[in-house]
């Protein structure tokens, strides 16, 4: 593979990405647009065929007339548009470096161009693509600086240097059919050249491959675990944080019949939940808290609407000092705590689960309750953050939470637009009559809603067409259309309830929800919106939901984005950008990891007691996390990555240990027993000495048992008179014993043999030498 196309494709594909995010961020083609051909162009014409190529004169002019042009723009615009001003300087800097004869200097700067470029898209936009392709960028960021590395140090080798004493790697006169393996290798600047191999392996692939999972690792855990705590991110007022502060379709002071249908349709969130008991800080799942207190599903209480008039309902404000008692001031112990994030969606009001008793906000604002409506405003809506974080306690006793029983404004909740709805109370009135029956106002309630929502005259759809326009919206879908979604049959049943004289009110809100795949916490999205009734009845306010559920789960089921699908992962990446990446805080972070870790480790201390529990429970946990891949994506996924990791490399580091430990016990166990049976083997090694001053000795291609043949025909004479026949036998059995069969002389044999060796030294002495002595 040719290292230099390699390289100069590497990072011309590194500036067109960075070209492509800031064309994305800002929003515009050009001048981005024009990096990309004009990178193509040059790195043919420029750096591969040398056929045209700046000179530094027109350079030198070229920039500055780009400063010149920056600095018109800067002059003329806002603080966004100078910003802008300046990446675009950055784009004429970098098409005169491509128009340019390149050195490693300049494909330096074309690096730093990039980055810088990168880097004020990431001040102009929050979009979640972004974010998958800065992952993009610092794969091909790493893979590129790594080839330039290669590059540079090929390039160092073949540069000749009088005062080096290596050659070039191509010399005159060097013999083309040499084998590679006789030529020599050479090492400058630490790094060796070989050249049977080439720049450009699998181990390099390979290596580029880790550093990039290594650095995405290292990176994300600093930046989620880091506590923010910077006060606002926000540098320009741009139309997307004006739009922030619109309030969500259906949840303005005023409602116009129908607008909740705008968002059913949505996938985006609006709050997360997440339950716990107050006093274990064990969680509570939402389903068995949802059963508990009789609902069927969760139902997230909101603005109370109670004046209709034309097709829209609308509020009265009233302003008041209440708030509701904190964790502090309560004294029930017995309680849940519902830990919500909501997101801003421009509105004051706060969406509450029922039953509650009490409240702590945790953002930079108060809660004010109307005690009339039970309805919970806070008096600052985020700006900042972009949520509003606040916990809801609930008595685990039914009878200690919040009733609501106030009615101080009975005409307020009777009041009905005679003229536009006649038929409507007609019809109602006589609905009724018609079935005496019907004693008591609950039953006659009840009756209505069932009528609505089980009679099977109405259905449940999201298309808002009107048949007759010169009617009341309601009027038209009881006695037209007959199909709606939620906030027409709230505000029918709402009505038909006024005109038989039952004080009622509409509530819009939330109902329902699902596990989130990021976050693996209650999520509630737009599509869960939901309008349903309060009615004065025995005395307090009850809810009544004439929906037909059923048809409504279905239409938001089918809103629901699939994960596997296009639209579900842009949402999925678009919420992980947003929440930790862009919008995380430190409360976010606190709920999202410190939290967590914090029961996390409370708990496991709290277990250690009890090993044998520990471990079933272990087990347990496991199970439900592999069994869940929603948790994959959550803190518990990132902790159990890291776990694993530890672990492996834990037991990878053991095993290490453990090996060398059993080789050196082992090689000390063979010195011990080499260095015995060294000697052990001694007797053997005098006993030849012995006869080479005999003149006779052991051949290398001769055995032990050979050579005692020969010994024994040799000195027969000398042998037989000192009665040593069988000696040269006994002590090559004996070598072959030791040397061959790891079996020690015993203390008894060794004395043995030191007798054979002193007779035998005395025996093979000649008769001159033992006169002398």
């Amino acid at each position: 593979m040719n290292l230099t196309l390699t390289f100069q494709i590497s990072i011309y594909l590194l500036v067109a990405l960075s070209s492509v995010m800031f064309m994305m961020a800002e929003g515009g083609v050009f001048p981005q647009l024009v990096t990309i051909p004009l990178g193509l162009i040059t790195l043919f014409f420029t750096d591969r065929w040398d056929k045209f190529s700046l000179s530094p004169l027109w350079a030198n002019i070229l920039g500055l007339l780009a400063f010149l042009i920056v600095c018109a723009e800067f002059t003329t615009s806002n603080i966004e548009g100078r910003l802008l001003s300046g990446a675009h300087f950055l784009v004429y800097l970098t098409w005169i470096i491509l128009l340019q004869k390149k050195s490693d200097t300049q494909y330096w700067w074309l690096c730093a161009l990039g980055f810088l470029q990168i880097a004020v898209g990431a001040v102009l936009t929050d979009s979640g693509y972004y974010g998958f392709l800065l992952v993009t960028y610092l794969f091909l960021s790493i893979w590129t600086l790594s080839v330039f590395s290669l590059y540079r140090t090929r390039n160092s080798f073949q540069q000749h240097d009088s005062s080096s004493p290596f050659p070039k790697s191509l010399t005159v006169g060097k013999d083309p059919h040499e084998s590679p393996f006789n030529q020599k290798s050479y090492v400058r600047g630490g790094v060796h050249s070989e050249q049977t191999r080439q720049w450009l392996s699998m181990e390099f692939f390979g290596a580029c491959f880790g550093y990039f999972i290594s650095a995405l690792l290292i990176s994300m855990c600093f930046f989620l675990l880091i506590p923010r705590l910077w006060a606002n991110r926000s540098l320009f007022e741009n139309e997307s944080l004006a739009a922030s502060n619109k309030p969500l379709v259906g949840f303005a002071e005023k409602v116009q019949l129908g607008e909740m249908g705008e968002i059913l349709e949505s996938s985006e969130r609006v709050l997360e939940l997440s339950i716990f008991d107050n006093e274990t800080d064990e969680p509570v799942p939402v389903s068995e808290f949802v059963a508990q207190f009789g609902m069927d599903e969760p139902l997230f209480r909101g603005a109370v609407l109670s004046s209709y008039k034309n097709g829209s309902w609308s509020k009265v404000r009233r302003r008041s000092r209440w708030r509701l008692y904190n964790s502090k001031e309560l004294e029930i112990k017995q309680l849940y705590r519902q830990e919500i994030v909501l997101d801003s969606i421009g509105t004051e009001v706060l969406f509450i689960m029922q039953p509650f008793v009490g409240m702590d906000m945790l953002s930079k604002t108060e809660n004010s309750l109307n005690l009339e409506t039970l309805e919970i405003r806070q008096t600052q809506p985020p700006e900042e953050d972009g949520e509003t974080r606040y916990n809801v306690f609930t008595a685990k006793d039914p009878a200690a939470n919040i009733v609501i029983d106030q009615l101080d404004n009975n005409a307020l909740y009777l009041d009905l637009p005679e003229d536009d709805l006649k038929r409507l109370i007609a019809f109602t009135q006589k609905l009724i009559a018609d079935h005496p029956e019907l004693k008591t106002n609950l039953e006659k309630a009840r009756f209505i809603e069932s009528w609505l929502r089980d009679s099977g005259d109405f259905s449940y759809t999201l298309n808002m067409s009107i048949q007759d326009p010169e009617i009341d919206p309601v009027e038209d879908f009881l006695f037209n259309r007959k199909s709606g979604h939620c906030e027409y049959y709230a505000s029918a049943l709402a009505l038909m309830l006024r005109a038989i004289g039952i004080p009622s009110r509409v509530i819009s809100g939330f109902k329902g929800g699902e596990q989130g795949y990021l976050s693996n916490q209650f999520e509630v999205q737009q599509r869960y919106a939901h309008s349903w009734v309060e009615a004065f009845l025995d005395d307090r306010w009850q809810t009544l939901d004439a929906t037909p559920s059923l048809q409504r789960a279905e239409s938001v089921a089918q809103n629901a984005a699939p994960l596997g699908s296009w639209k579900g992962i842009s949402n999925a990446l678009s919420q992980f950008w947003s929440d930790y990446v862009i919008g995380v805080s430190f409360q976010r972070q606190k709920s999202a990891f410190y939290d967590p870790m914090l029961r996390a480790g409370k708990k496991l201390g709290s277990r250690l007691y009890d090993f044998r529990e520990t471990v079933i429970h272990m087990v347990k946990s496991i199970k439900a996390f592999l069994s869940s891949p929603r948790r994959w994506f959550s803190w518990e996924g990132g902790a159990a990555v890291f776990i694993i990791a530890g672990i492996f490399f834990a037991l990878k580091w053991l095993l290490g240990v453990s090996i060398r430990l059993i080789r050196k016990i082992l090689w000390r166990q063979r010195d011990q027993a080499r260095q015995l049976r060294a000697g052990n083997v001694a007797f053997y090694e005098k006993f030849q000495a012995l006869l080479a001053n005999r003149g006779l000795v052991r051949t290398p291609a001769e055995t032990q048992k050979e050579f005692s043949n020969h010994v024994k025909s040799d000195l027969s004479t000398e042998l037989t008179e000192a009665h040593l026949d069988e000696t040269p036998d006994l002590f090559t059995h004996l070598f072959y014993q030791v040397r061959y069969g790891d079996h020690p002389l015993n203390s008894e044999q060794s004395e043995e043999l030191q007798q054979k060796l002193a007779a035998l030294e005395i025996a093979l002495t000649p008769k001159e030498q033992k006169e002398n002595r």
